[in-house]
Order: structure tokens, then sequence, then C-alpha cells
């Protein structure tokens, strides 16, 4: 019952007085139904007995007179007429048969018709003053009141004894309304309980899509929408007492690393872990909401000295730092938080939104794992990022990118054996601007994809106008590996071209490799085998080198520059000589990169390295020079052959 709202009861309680009315009120006409009718029923008996008694055109007083008087008490009794009374055209009463009728006819005929008129010129019918009681057996009697037989003749009034009758009818007239009134009692008892069923049934789907169009169907926790109501009812506090408020805007760090390598059912089991570790340490008044995927937030919403936000920051980076045990496996992560304060900035909810975002993108950009307050300048920098991310679209839709090539030298001779293709962004005004400054923006926008298959159909059509015996490196990035198709599109490139596929060399790094391993191998396997040949780039400076060569196969290694800045030129010497020595154990060509100097070029001989390139050999430069530089050397040997 409790969940029969205040208007089902007040229904409920109108139907019952309406139900008790509506029986009332069928008690009160079925009593008048059945006096007319046992009135008819006495008025039937009267005559029938006097038709039985007296003869047509017989004298009504000569006749009672002469009746014997056992015969006229057998024919009384059998019709249950218990008095007898003649009444004279002189309105004089004579009681013929039972006491003190005649008195009793006068006080009848007054008070059922209410006239004062004597009782011969009364019509004729049935009288009555009894009520028809139930379940009381009261007695029920009813004054006949018959017309004369002739013209100015004596009339005759009976008394009818109707107790019986009454008692039977009125009996068999409430047993008709009580099984009558229990059905309805049972069918309306049933109703009101599928009624309350119902009812509460519609209460209980009614709080469930609440709860669904205001809470996250995986986590429980508050949605967008309860976000963005809880926010409205924060500013309107804000406003009314003259407080702050603080928006936590938190995205969990290598989240999407989970699901790629432990799938989405671990990840989705992680989210409800974080949910859970955060929401008991707020506060009660505080919310926490869940926006998107691996996006959360926190609303705080009374702030009285800001000083007080860097250690709530400072905790939830320690709890989500902290190892998650998740369906067997124990999984570490973190995440990097914007905050921003209301009003200071933002006055309402897409401003504060909005710069809390620009704070979380500077967390997430200086390194992740830490949280940051929103600064004005951040605003200044994201709108500088997204003019360069309109500025890669417009490159790419109008070829403004250009692909160099730096020489890749053999150390033992000094021959150049290939290139590595390195991508540039003319830029009108600036030159040309290295990958290494657009790069990470493209992975985030995806725009490496398009540009990374710009360069490869690129490279292949520059592979055309080089000598054959030209080998040129590409660079292949997490994105495009990850792309399906991707190994079919390099292949068709390099056919539609009629390039060699053994003249290209796919340069990837462990970072790379390291998301969904199996599958990457997989893919690079399927290009292996169609000619083209797997480099590892940057090997050494992450901890999966060694396992991956042990694991995969590759045709050359090429060992980071990092190892020809070292301060200990004996200790940097041994490093390269025993990873040149393992390359060459397992069948891979090994070259150095980042060679500045000739020290550089004599230390990577020195320890075995086959290869080398950087600025001591040569620059990137673009085709034409390259084109030049063979076309010089082809004429030097015609000379020389000449000569």
């Amino acid at each position: 019952m409790k969940q029969i709202g205040r208007k089902q009861i007040t229904a409920i309680a109108w139907m019952l007085l309406l139900g008790c009315a509506i029986l009332a009120s069928v008690f009160m006409l079925g009593q008048f139904a059945l006096k007319r009718m046992l009135s008819g029923d006495a008025v039937a008996t009267a005559e029938i007995w006097s038709r039985s008694l007296i003869k047509d055109g017989a004298d009504l007083e000569a006749t009672l007179a002469g009746a014997s008087k056992d015969a006229l008490a057998s024919t009384l009794d059998i019709t249950n007429i218990d008095r007898l009374v003649l009444v004279s055209p002189s309105h004089k009463l004579t009681t013929i048969h039972g006491a003190e009728s005649a008195e009793e006819l006068r006080r009848i005929l007054a008070g059922a018709t209410g006239a004062n008129m004597p009782v011969y010129a009364q019509p004729s019918g049935a009288f009555t003053l009894d009520s028809v009681k139930w379940p009381n057996r009261a007695s029920y009697h009813s004054w006949v009141l018959l017309p004369p037989a002739r013209e100015g003749g004596t009339r005759l009034a009976v008394r009818v004894d109707q107790s019986q009758t009454a008692a039977d009818t009125i009996s068999g007239f409430a047993r008709e309304v009580l099984f009558s009134g229990g059905v309805a009692l049972i069918t309306f008892i049933s109703f009101m309980a599928g009624f309350s069923y119902r009812q509460r049934q519609l209460s209980a789907e009614n709080a469930a899509i609440r709860f669904l169009a205001l809470h996250d169907e995986l986590t429980g926790l508050p949605n967008r929408k309860q976000f963005e109501e809880f926010m409205a009812t924060t500013f309107a506090k804000i406003e009314q007492e003259d407080h702050k408020a603080a928006l936590f805007v938190l995205d969990l760090d290598a989240f999407k690393a989970v699901n790629d390598t432990l799938g989405h059912p671990v990840g989705d089991s992680l989210l409800k872990a974080c949910a859970s570790r955060l929401k008991a340490s707020l506060r009660s008044g505080d919310m926490l909401a869940r926006l998107s995927g691996d996006e959360f937030a926190i609303v705080v919403p009374r702030v009285v000295d800001p000083a007080m936000l860097a250690p709530l920051a400072e905790r939830v980076l320690k709890l989500l730092s902290s190892p998650f045990r998740v369906d067997g496996h124990e999984i570490q992560i973190g995440c990097s938080i914007g905050l921003a304060v209301a009003p200071d900035n933002g006055g309402d909810i897409p401003t504060l939104m909005r710069n809390a975002d620009f704070a979380l993108y500077r967390a997430k950009s200086e390194g992740r794992r830490t949280w940051r307050f929103f600064d004005p300048k951040m605003a200044e920098d994201l709108e500088s990022r997204r003019t360069l991310e309109d500025g890669l679209r417009h490159a790419l839709e109008n070829d403004h990118f250009q692909v160099l090539y730096q020489p890749q030298v053999e150390l033992a001779t000094g021959r150049t054996v290939g290139y590595e293709a390195m991508l540039r962004w003319r830029l009108p005004g600036k030159g040309l601007v290295p990958a290494a400054v657009f790069v990470s923006i493209a992975e985030e926008t995806g725009l490496v994809v398009p540009i990374g298959e710009w360069v490869i159909r690129q490279v292949a059509r520059d592979c055309a106008l080089l000598p054959a015996r030209c080998r040129v490196a590409i660079n292949l990035s997490a994105p495009q590996l990850k792309r399906d198709g991707f190994d079919t599109f390099i292949l068709e490139t390099l056919k539609s071209h009629q390039i060699d596929p053994g003249r290209i060399e796919i340069e990837v790094n462990e970072t790379i490799l390291g998301r969904n391993e199996s599958l990457a191998f997989s893919r690079l396997e399927a290009i292996r085998d169609a000619g083209l040949r797997i480099v590892m780039d940057a090997f050494g400076v992450g901890a999966l080198s060694l396992g991956m060569l042990s694991r995969y196969s590759f045709d050359k290694i090429k060992i980071d520059r990092s190892f020809l800045t070292e301060n200990d030129e004996q200790k940097s010497g041994a490093v390269l000589a025993a990873v040149c020595s393992l390359g060459h154990s397992l069948g891979f060509r090994v070259a150095g990169q980042g060679v500045e100097t000739i020290e550089h070029a004599q230390i990577l001989r020195a320890a075995g390295c086959s290869e080398a390139q950087g600025y001591y050999f040569a620059a990137p430069m673009p085709l034409e020079k390259l084109l030049e530089q063979h076309e010089a050397a082809s004429q030097k040997k015609k000379l020389a052959a000449a000569g």
C-alpha cells in the first residue's frame, strides 16, 4: 500500500462510498417495488375471495349473514384474510370478523391517503402503513377496500395478512442483492488488486525509466543529463549565496590500451571499479558523473577556499594510480585532471566545461597523470592547436606536403644504399615544417592515416623516377598499422606504379608494436611475405626491444640516436657493440642514426654497424636534388669509362 498514491486512495474511498450509496438505493427501490407487488397481491387475494363467496347480483350483507362462521373462517384462513369490515353508503363501519377492525381501517386509510374523507368515499385499492424489513420478520398487513357490487351498494374492506409472503420475498430479494453485491465486491476487490499491482508496476517502470534517463547504464553513476541538471542547480545557488563551486574533468590514461589488449569486457569492469573507487572517496554533497567513455566529472558544489581543491586532485590521482585487480588481471592506469572554478573560470555551464577541458588537455599534453588549473592562456594555446589542425586538413586537401629523402650510407664503403622518406609541411612564410611538430596532432585527430597514405603514394611515384637499386624506408604510425586493409593498400599502390616491393622498407618502433602486438606482427608478416622489408626503428629505448627480437623476424634494426649522445663514450661503445653483435647473430642488418660528426661515424663503425644516416653524411633533400646527384654520378661514371 505504500506505493499507492494519495490520489489512488481518494479514488478508492469515493468508489466505496459510491458503492454503498448504490447498495442503499437498491434496497430503497427494492422496498418500494416489494410494497407495490404486495399491494397488488393483496388486491388480487381480496377480489378472488369475494367472488368465490358472493355471487353476481347477490346482496353482500345477506350473503355474509347467511354464511356459517366455520365456513367463513375456513375461507378466510385459506386466503390469509383476518379482518372483514362492511362500509355502508351512510359511512357506517360494521366489523364482521376480527376485533377493532373498523377503527384500524379508519386509521390505516387516514395514514395511507393523507385525506380526511369518509371511508366509503375512499378509492378502491390496497392500503398499508407497514414496512418491508430485513432481516427482522415484522408483521405485514394490507387493507383492501373493494368497490361496491352495485351502484350505491355496501362496500367490503378486508385485511390480508402478508407477513409470511413479505418475509419470504424480502429474504429472497436480500439474498439476490447480497449475492450481486458480493460478486460486485469480489469484482471490485479483484479490480483494485489488479489496479494496485499495475500501479506499483508502472511506478517501478517509471522509476527505472527515470533512473536510466539520468544514470549511466554501466557504472550506475549520474550521466551527462543529470550532471547538467546538477550544474544548473549549483549555478543558481552560486548566484543566491555568493560562493564558488569547482568542476574536475577526469580522463583515464592508457584506458584505450586496456580495451585493445584485454578486450572491452575487461575495460567495462575497469570503468566500474574506477567509478566505485572514486565514489567512495567523495563527500556526500559532491557529485561524480560519467560523461562519456573514459571521461568522468566531479562537481564540488560549495568551495570555501580554492586551495582545498589541490589536495582533492592529488587524492583522486593517487586513487586511480593504484593497481586494479580486474577479472584476473592486475591493471595500472592513471588519470589526467582539468580543474575550473565557477564563477571565476565561467559563469555558465558551457564556459566552465570548456575551460575545464582546456585544463585537461594541458594536463595530458604535459605528460598525463597530473592535474592542472585552468589558465586563460590555455584557451589561446588550444586555439593555436585548432589552427594547426585546420592547416593540416588544408595541406592534405591542397597537396602542401613534401617528402624529403635522407641518404643511408654503408659505413664500410661510404656508398649510399638507401634513403629514409621524411615528411615535411610546406607552410607559407615558415618554410618546411618537420613532422615532429605536427605528427602528434595528426595522430590525435586521425589525420595521420590519410597523411600516411599520401606519403606512401608519393614515395611510390618518386621511386619510379629513382634508379631501381635505390631502397626507400617509410615510417609507419600506429593508426596506420591498426587500420584494416593497410597492407593491401601498400601492395596495390606499389603495383600500380610498378615498384618492386623489395625496394621498400617499413620502419616501426616498439611503441607501435606494443599495442596489440600479435595483430601488428600478423599484418607486418603479410607485407613481408610480399617482399617488403621490416625494420625496427629506435631500438634500445624501451623495455620490450630485446623480447621482440626473439619473438619476431626483422630485416634490420636501427639503433636509437640516444646511444651517440651519452657522455661516457666507452660505455656507450660497449653497449653499441653488444647490440650489433646480437643483431648480426640473429641475421639482422644493424644501422645507426643521428650521426652528426665524424666521431659518431667512427663509434658506429667500431661497434660493428653496417649502415648509418645523419646530417654528417647528408641532410634530407627533395627528390629533384636527389635526381641531380644520381645524374651527376651517372655522368661521372660515363666520363670515367670514356677516359
